[in-house]
C-alpha cells in the first residue's frame, strides 16, 4: 500500500513508476489522498494545494474525486460529507445530525453577532466593496463599531481606498465569511429578485395572519383611524432604534444546517477560539 501511494505521488518525476500500479489503483490512491488531505486541514483544501502534493498530472481531478467520496459516504450511510466552500473542500457533518451536535455542545460558550453587525455584514456582502459612509447611509445609523467587530472576527477586510475626496477605506467580505456561511463564492448569495419575491411573500403572509387574528377577536380594521396609524408609525421608529441591541444566533455553520464541527473538533479546538 505504501509503495502504491509513493508511486502515485512520484508519477511526475519518473515515467517508470506508471507501470508499477494500474490506472484503477492509481485513481483509488488519489481518492484516498484527497480524503486524507481534506480531513487533515483546518481550512478548505484548494485544488492548487492538492496538486502541490500529488503533481500536475491530477489537474482537474479533485472535484470528481470529492464527488466519488461523497457517493461512498451516502452508500455506506456516513454522517459526514465534503462541501465546496471558500474555493476549496472541507468536511462537514450532514444536516440531519445537527440535533445531536447541538446536544453535545449546548454548554459551550459562543460569541454572537448583533443584528447591527449582521446588517452591516449583509450590506458589505451584497454591495461591497463599500465605504463606511455608504454602509451608514443604507442602515441609517453609524456603523464604525460594528465594522470593527466584523474586522476582529475576520469576516470582512479592507479592500483599499475609494477614489473620492478623503479616500475612505473600502470593505469587502473574506474567505472566512464564505467558510462560516457555507458559500463557495459570493455568487451563491440570493439574487435581488429572489429576496424581493420572498419579502413580498412574507409581507402577504403577515397581512393574512393579522387579518385572521382580528377576525377571531371580532376586531374590524378602521382605515380612517388616524390615531392607530400614528401608533403604528411610532412603533416602527422604536423598532428601528432598538434593533442594534438585539442579539442574533451565532454564525457558526450555514443556513442549510451543515456544521463543520466535525473538522474543528478533531483537534479539540472551539470554532470561536480566535475570536
Amino acid at each position: 500500500m505504501e509503495s502504491a501511494i509513493e508511486a502515485s505521488l512520484a508519477e511526475d518525476s519518473s515515467d517508470s513508476d506508471s507501470t508499477e500500479i494500474s490506472d484503477a489503483e492509481r485513481h483509488a490512491q488519489l481518492k484516498s489522498i484527497a480524503e486524507a488531505l481534506i480531513f487533515s486541514t483546518n481550512e478548505p483544501l484548494t485544488e492548487a494545494q492538492f496538486l502541490t502534493v500529488v503533481g500536475r498530472h491530477a489537474k482537474g481531478m479533485l472535484a470528481g474525486l470529492v464527488a466519488e467520496l461523497n457517493a461512498d459516504y451516502v452508500h455506506t450511510g456516513r454522517s459526514i460529507e465534503i462541501l465546496h466552500v471558500a474555493k476549496g473542500y472541507q468536511f462537514f457533518t450532514r444536516p440531519e445530525y445537527a440535533h445531536a451536535l447541538k446536544k453535545l455542545f449546548t454548554e459551550r460558550s459562543r460569541t454572537r453577532l448583533s443584528r447591527a453587525a449582521l446588517e452591516s455584514l449583509a450590506v458589505i456582502a451584497f454591495r461591497g466593496p463599500v465605504t463606511r459612509a455608504e454602509i451608514d447611509e443604507i442602515r441609517g445609523v453609524e456603523s464604525s463599531g460594528v465594522i470593527r467587530t466584523l474586522l476582529d472576527r475576520r469576516l470582512v477586510q479592507v479592500k483599499g481606498r475609494a477614489e473620492v475626496i478623503g479616500r475612505p477605506m473600502l470593505y469587502e467580505t473574506t474567505e472566512e465569511f464564505l467558510r462560516h456561511f457555507g458559500l463557495s463564492s459570493l455568487d451563491d448569495l440570493p439574487k435581488h429578485h429572489e429576496l424581493t419575491r420572498e419579502w413580498g411573500e412574507l409581507q402577504e403572509s403577515s397581512k393574512e395572519s393579522d387579518a385572521d387574528v382580528q377576525e377571531q377577536n371580532g376586531i374590524q380594521a378602521d382605515p380612517d383611524n388616524e390615531a392607530g396609524s400614528d401608533i403604528e408609525a411610532a412603533s416602527g421608529e422604536i423598532g428601528t432604534h432598538e434593533k442594534d441591541k438585539i442579539d442574533t444566533p451565532d454564525v457558526t455553520g450555514d443556513e442549510n444546517g451543515h456544521n463543520n464541527q466535525f473538522t474543528v473538533n478533531r483537534e479539540n479546538k472551539p470554532l470561536d477560539s480566535e475570536q
